[in-house]
């Protein structure tokens, strides 16, 4: 699991950034449906009517909680995803390396290619998981919260129209999962391409002694 590394505080910093991951994919639709009320009651009311500007005075002192509760729920949002994938991630590369160092000299032997793929996995793994868990797992909830958001919004404004843009939620999701899987596969191509490259770097720079020892350096 990629939580398995996660401690009481972890668990309540996710729990507040879930919150705010809710809370921010929500705001775009709140917005929208605040602003269609201030249209309905433009072009609803007379200019110089009572009930007209207290309607614009309600509408826009609702846009301005919005806006404060925005920039509180996604401070919130950013502090905690980000602050709960740096500990994640630094527990991760200490326990990855007491658990090889603890290992004997045959492990290396066995299963090991080179120092590079040790190297590679402390620090490349773990900053993908870093990046996960601070970037990439916020902005999936905050754009599953929109979307559903967003419908609620267009029942309660238009539900005719709503229940009409239903069938197109086939042609979003399976483009994303066609795009998931080629990402995936391209992924995979470009940590072998890296372990590779670690391993020419370095018997490289290992042999960089023997090549000076017996003077070739002009013929490599």
């Amino acid at each position: 699991s990629i939580f398995m590394h996660a401690d009481g505080v972890d668990w309540i910093l996710m729990g507040l950034g879930l919150i705010g991951s809710v809370g921010d994919g929500c705001i775009a639709p709140t917005v929208f449906f605040i602003t269609g009320l201030l249209l309905n009651d433009i072009g609803g009311s007379s200019f110089g009517d009572e009930t007209f500007m207290q309607a614009i005075l309600k509408n826009a002192r609702a846009l301005l909680y919005v806006a404060c509760a925005a920039w509180v729920i996604c401070f919130t949002e950013a502090y905690c995803w980000t602050r709960t994938g740096e500990r994640q991630a630094s527990k991760m590369r200490q326990r990855y390396l007491r658990a090889v160092l603890r290992q004997d000299v045959g492990y290396f032997d066995l299963n090991v290619s080179s120092t590079s793929d040790v190297i590679t996995s402390v620090s490349t793994d773990s900053l993908l998981i870093q990046d996960v868990l601070s970037e990439k797992l916020p902005n999936f909830l905050m754009k599953v919260s929109t979307f559903f958001a967003s419908y609620i919004v267009g029942f309660i404004m238009l539900w005719r129209l709503t229940i009409v843009s239903l069938p197109f939620i086939v042609l979003l999701l399976i483009p994303g999962l066609m795009y998931g899987r080629v990402l995936i596969n391209v992924s995979r191509k470009i940590r072998e391409g890296y372990n590779e490259a670690g391993s020419i770097a370095e018997q490289a720079i290992s042999l960089v002694r023997t090549v000076y020892a017996f003077g070739t350096e002009r013929k490599m």
